[in-house]
C-alpha cells in the first residue's frame, strides 16, 4: 500500500495561499511589467536608473572587487568619491539581489525585489491582522482557518502593499520609498512587546522588532526614523493605557511591576538592536558630519511641494486609467508621489464596521483607539508645515514643522512620505471595520439559519475589487534599461581609467549641477555596462565641496557652463567667449584629462550644445573612434559619438601651486576656498586635509611647500593606508620650508591617488595670520553653487538665502548687522535693501553677496543704493549671475572690490585668505619626482 502523502497543516496552507494571492496581485496590479521583466523596469527615468544601479553597486563592490567598504565610492563623483551612507543605497535590496544578477540579469533582479517588496508588504501586513483579529474574539467564521476567516487579515495587506500611494512610488522608479515592506513586521512585533507578560518573551518580541526595524533601514533608512515615532507613540499609548484604565477593568498581569520591567527589558534589547544593526551607516556618517555639519538638514525647502493636499485624498490619481487626466488637471500637485489617495472603499468599511461598534470586546478597544490616534498623527504629519487646499497654504500648522527639525528626522524633506505609516494605520482599522461588519451580517443571517460562507466571500471580494479599482495604477509606466552598443566597447577594454560623459551632471536632493536631464541618470544605470568611474554622479546628500570641487576645477568647470549653452542667459556669456574659452583650455587640457585618468570621452549628440560638440573637437586631445545612432531610453532618435583621449607623453616629474586657481584640481577637503595673488599659500581650516595626487606605481619624491616656519610636519595617509615613512622637513635657500614625502612603490595604486594630511599642531586663529579684521566674500549663482558667504574674522554671518545677502560693519570689522533680500521674486525687495543701505552712516562697511539669483525683480532704487557703496556692477539682465562686493556708504563711484561672474563663483576679501576661523596648517607649491 503507497506510503499517505503528508498534508500541510491548515495554518500553513492559510499562509501559502495568502502569499500566492498577494502574488498574484503584485503581477497583475504593476502591469505591464510582467512583459518587460528583462528590459524595463517602473519608472519615468529619473530615479529608476540610480535605484537600479544600486543593486549593480552592491555585487561590483562586495563580489567583483571583493572590498566590505560598500559606502566609499570612487565609481562616481570621481576624483573626489562620494559617500553613499548620505545616499539611497537600500544595502539590503542590492544583497539579496546579488544571487539574482549573478543567476539571472540585473534588470530582472531588481524587478524581482521590487516585486517582492509588495509580496513581503502584504504578508507583513497579514500577519499584523491575524494578530489584531486575535485580540478580536476569533475569526469571524466560528472554527475555520481558511482564508475566509482570515478576511480580514487578507485585506489589510492589500490596503497596505497596493495603494496607489505606494504604486506612486513604483511609477516614479523611486524603488527606496517603495521598499516598506519591513514596517508591518516590525509593528507586529511591536505590539506583541507591548503584550508580553514574562521578562523571556519581551526579550525575544523586543529582539524581533530591532530586527525588523534594521532590515527596514538597511532598505530604506527614512522608513527607520518613521518607525521611530510609532514606537515612541506606541510607548505613550501603552503607559497611558496602563495609568488611565478604571480598576474594575485592569489585570494583575497588565499592571503589575513585572509587565513594566519585562516592556522596559524589551524596548532596551529592541534599541540596542537596531544600534548595532545601524552602526555600519553611522561609522560611515560621522566623519563626514563632525567635518561638515548636519547633512542631513542641507538642501531643504521642498516640504511645501511635496505635501500631501487635503483635495488629494478626494480624487484617484493621476495613474489611474479612466480618472488619471482629470486628476492631472486638479490644481495642486500630484505628479511626484505626494498625492495620497485611501478611497472611499475604505471610508464605506469603517463605516459599516461603525455600525457594529458595540460587538467590539471591551479589551480590544484601547489597542483600536492606538490605530485611530495613529493614523490622525501620521494623516498631520503627511500635510506638511501646514495644511493645503487646492495648492493653498491654510493658516493651520501641522507637526511636521516640529519633527522635521529634529536630528535625523531633519533628512527626510518629503512630508508626504508619512503616508506609508497612515496606510499601516488605516489597514490596521480596516481589520476592526471588516471584523465587525462580517461579525454583524453573520448573527442576521445565523438567526435565520443560513450559510455565512458565502457572504463572507462575497462582503471580502466585492470590498477587495472596489479598493483594487480605486487605486488602479496600470499601465505602470516603464523605463527601457537597455544599454547602447558603446559602452560595450568601453566595457572590453581591461585597462584601468575614468570615462568623461559629455553632457553630464551632479545631482543630489537638492539641486543639480551641470545639465539638468534624464541623461544624467541614465549615464549612472550606464556604468553598470561599462564599469568603469565616471566624473558625474548622483546622491542624496553631500557636502558642498562635493560639488564645488568640479565647478571650479579648470577645464572642467568651464564644461560644465558649455553644457548649458543652449539656454539663453548661458548662451549670452560662452558665445562671444568661446574662442578664449578654447585658447585657455587647449593646453590644460591634456594634463589635466591625464590626471584624472579619462581614456574615453562619451558624447550625446542630441543633448549637446553646438558649443559643446565644437569645444571637444576643438580643445580636447581626443580622436573620434565610434558612433552609435538608435532610439535612446524613451524611444527618441538619438547619437553617441565615442571619444578616445591621445595618449600623448606625459611628464613623469610634475608641479603645482595650490594657492592658485589651476591648484584647484588637486585640493581635496579641507582647504579654503579662498585664494590671493600676494598670497603663496592654500590654507588648511579642518584638522585633516586631502590632497589629490597624480603619482605612478613606481613611486617617487613627493614635496610639499609648508608655511614659513613650520615646526611639526603633518602625519600622512595614501589611499587610507598609514604606513608611509614620516614627512623630513627642509628649508631651501629662499627661506621656504617644504616636506618632503617619499612615496615607495605599489602604495600610489589609485586612478587619483589621496594624501591625508593630519596637522599635529595646535590650531591657530585667523588673527595670527594677519592682524586686524578679515573679511572676505563668496557668491555663486545657482549654476555654479547657489550660496552667498560673508565671513566675518573667519565666520559667516550671512543668511544665505536668494538673493543679495548684506551685512554691515564698523571700520575696525565689527558686525552691526546681517540681512538678505529676495530682489529675485519680489519687487519690494529693492525698496527694502536701499532703506535698509540709508540707515547707516558714511563709512560704514557693507559686504554683500548674492545667491541663487537676483536680477528678475531687481530695481534700479538698489542698483543706484549699491552704486552708493562704490559698487559698479548692475545685475538687472543678468540672470543667476554671481556678485560679491566688499564698499562702504558714501565711497566713490566704482571704487569697491567686487567680482561678478556668470560661470564660476566670484569672491573679494580683505585680509588673508581664509574662510574659517582656525587654521590649521597650509600648503603651497607641489612638486614630484618619479623614482628612478
Amino acid at each position: 500500500m503507497p506510503p499517505r502523502r503528508r498534508r500541510l497543516a491548515p495554518t500553513a496552507t492559510r499562509h501559502l495561499a495568502a502569499l500566492g494571492l498577494y502574488t498574484a496581485a503584485a503581477l497583475l496590479l504593476t502591469w505591464p511589467l510582467l512583459t518587460r521583466l528583462t528590459t524595463h523596469v517602473p519608472g519615468d527615468g529619473i530615479d529608476d536608473p540610480s535605484l537600479a544601479w544600486n543593486l549593480w553597486w552592491l555585487k561590483a563592490r562586495l563580489v567583483d572587487q571583493l572590498n566590505v567598504h560598500i559606502f566609499d565610492a570612487g565609481w562616481m563623483f570621481h576624483p573626489v568619491r562620494i559617500n553613499l551612507a548620505f545616499y539611497t543605497l537600500t544595502p539590503l535590496n542590492g544583497l539579496q539581489s546579488v544571487p539574482l544578477q549573478s543567476a539571472l540579469s540585473l534588470v530582472l533582479a531588481n524587478n524581482l525585489i521590487l516585486l517582492s517588496t509588495f509580496v513581503l508588504g502584504a504578508y507583513g501586513m497579514f500577519l499584523l491582522g491575524l494578530y489584531i483579529q486575535g485580540k478580536l474574539g476569533g475569526a469571524p467564521a466560528a472554527g475555520r482557518v481558511d482564508l475566509l476567516g482570515a478576511a480580514p487579515a487578507l485585506l489589510a495587506g492589500l490596503i497596505y502593499a497596493f495603494a496607489s500611494a505606494k504604486l506612486f512610488y513604483a511609477a516614479l522608479g523611486q524603488f527606496n520609498i517603495a521598499s516598506s515592506h519591513w514596517l508591518p513586521f516590525a509593528a507586529f512585533y511591536i505590539l506583541r512587546l507591548g503584550d508580553s507578560r514574562s521578562p523571556r518573551r519581551a526579550a525575544a518580541n523586543g529582539a524581533m522588532a530591532g530586527l525588523f526595524m534594521v532590515l527596514q533601514a538597511w532598505s530604506e533608512l527614512t522608513y527607520a526614523s518613521f518607525l521611530l515615532v510609532f514606537w515612541a507613540l506606541y510607548c505613550l499609548w501603552w503607559i497611558a493605557v496602563r495609568t488611565t484604565t478604571p480598576q474594575a477593568e485592569q489585570t494583575d498581569a497588565a499592571t503589575s511591576p513585572a509587565s513594566y520591567r519585562a516592556f522596559a527589558l524589551g524596548l532596551s534589547i529592541a534599541a540596542l538592536v537596531f544600534v548595532a544593526g545601524l552602526a555600519p551607516f553611522l561609522a560611515a556618517m560621522l566623519p563626514d558630519m563632525l567635518a561638515e555639519g548636519d547633512i542631513f538638514a542641507g538642501g531643504g525647502g521642498f516640504a511645501d511641494i511635496f505635501s500631501a493636499d487635503l483635495m488629494g485624498y478626494l480624487a484617484p490619481t493621476r495613474l489611474h486609467p479612466l480618472f488619471g487626466a482629470w486628476t492631472a488637471g486638479l490644481p495642486f500637485p500630484n505628479d511626484k508621489g505626494q498625492h495620497i489617495y485611501l478611497g472611499y472603499s475604505l471610508l464605506l468599511l469603517a463605516l459599516g464596521g461603525l455600525r457594529y461598534r458595540r460587538r467590539l470586546l471591551a479589551t480590544a478597544r484601547p489597542l483600536a483607539w492606538f490605530w485611530l490616534l495613529a493614523a490622525a498623527f501620521f494623516w498631520a504629519l503627511t500635510l506638511g508645515p501646514h495644511l493645503r487646499w487646492t495648492g493653498h497654504d491654510l493658516p493651520i500648522p501641522g507637526p511636521f514643522a516640529l519633527i522635521s527639525r529634529l536630528p535625523f528626522f531633519s533628512g527626510n524633506r518629503y512630508p508626504s512620505r508619512y503616508s506609508v505609516m497612515l496606510l499601516l494605520a488605516a489597514a490596521a482599522l480596516s481589520v476592526y471595520a471588516l471584523h465587525l461588519l462580517l461579525h454583524g451580517l453573520m448573527a442576521a443571517r445565523a438567526r435565520r439559519a443560513q450559510s455565512t460562507h458565502r457572504l463572507v466571500a462575497f462582503v471580502t471580494l466585492a470590498i477587495a475589487a472596489l479598493f483594487a479599482f480605486e487605486h488602479l495604477s496600470t499601465p505602470l509606466p516603464l523605463n527601457d534599461l537597455r544599454a547602447p552598443a558603446v559602452y560595450r566597447r568601453i566595457a572590453a577594454d581591461p585597462g584601468d581609467f575614468a570615462v568623461l560623459e559629455l553632457p553630464t551632471g551632479w545631482r543630489n536632493g537638492a539641486r543639480i549641477l551641470g545639465k539638468s536631464d534624464v541623461l544624467i541618470m541614465m549615464q549612472q544605470w550606464y556604468q553598470t555596462a561599462h564599469g568603469k568611474p565616471r566624473l558625474g554622479g548622483n546622491t542624496s546628500r553631500n557636502p558642498a565641496y562635493k560639488f564645488q570641487y568640479f565647478t571650479e576645477a579648470p577645464l572642467i568647470g568651464d564644461l560644465i557652463a558649455l553644457m548649458n549653452a543652449d539656454r539663453a542667459h548661458i548662451a549670452a556669456v560662452v558665445g562671444p567667449n568661446f574662442a578664449d574659452l578654447v585658447a585657455r583650455n587647449r593646453p590644460l587640457a591634456p594634463r589635466i584629462l591625464a590626471f584624472l585618468g579619462v581614456k574615453y570621452v562619451v558624447v550625446h549628440v542630441d543633448k549637446s550644445p553646438e558649443l559643446l560638440l565644437r569645444f571637444v573637437q576643438e580643445a580636447l586631445p581626443v580622436e573620434l573612434i565610434d558612433t552609435w545612432q538608435g532610439p535612446d531610453w524613451s524611444g527618441a532618435p538619438a547619437e553617441i559619438r565615442l571619444y578616445q583621449v591621445r595618449a600623448d607623453a606625459a611628464p613623469a616629474a610634475w608641479q603645482a601651486d595650490l594657492s592658485s586657481p589651476a591648484g584647484r584640481l588637486y585640493l581635496g577637503s579641507g582647504w579654503s576656498a579662498l585664494e590671493a595673488p600676494d598670497d603663496p599659500l592654500r590654507y588648511a581650516t579642518h584638522p585633516v586635509s586631502q590632497l589629490l595626487l597624480d603619482v605612478p606605481d613606481r613611486g617617487g619624491l613627493l614635496q610639499l611647500e609648508l608655511a614659513k616656519g613650520a615646526a611639526t610636519p603633518p602625519s600622512l595617509t595614501l589611499n587610507g593606508r598609514d604606513d608611509l615613512a614620516a614627512p623630513a622637513l627642509r628649508v631651501d635657500d629662499a627661506g621656504r620650508t617644504w616636506a618632503e614625502i617619499i612615496i615607495p612603490p605599489s602604495i600610489a595604486g589609485e586612478l587619483v591617488d589621496t594624501l591625508a594630511l593630519t596637522w599635529r599642531d595646535d590650531p591657530f586663529p585667523l588673527f595670527a595670520l594677519e592682524p586686524g579684521s578679515a573679511l572676505s566674500v563668496r557668491s555663486a549663482g545657482e549654476e555654479v553653487g547657489n550660496f552667498a558667504h560673508i565671513y566675518v574674522n573667519g565666520i559667516d554671518v550671512a543668511p544665505n538665502t536668494r538673493g543679495y545677502n548684506l551685512a554691515a560693519l564698523t571700520p575696525a570689522g565689527d558686525l552691526l548687522a546681517a540681512a538678505a533680500f529676495d530682489t529675485h521674486a519680489m519687487p519690494q525687495a529693492s525698496h527694502d535693501l536701499a532703506a535698509w543701505l540709508q540707515q547707516w552712516p558714511a563709512g560704514t562697511v557693507i559686504a554683500g553677496a548674492v545667491a541663487d539669483e537676483a536680477s528678475y525683480s531687481l530695481q534700479a532704487e538698489a542698483v543706484d543704493a549699491l552704486q552708493q557703496l562704490g559698487v559698479q556692477t548692475d545685475l538687472r539682465g543678468r540672470f543667476r549671475w554671481s556678485h560679491a562686493f566688499i564698499g562702504a556708504t558714501g565711497a566713490l563711484p566704482a571704487s569697491a572690490a567686487e567680482q561678478a561672474n556668470l560661470i564660476a563663483p566670484a569672491a573679494v576679501l580683505i585680509g588673508p585668505p581664509v574662510d574659517a576661523a582656525q587654521v590649521y596648517g597650509a600648503g603651497g607649491e607641489l612638486r614630484f619626482s618619479p623614482a628612478d
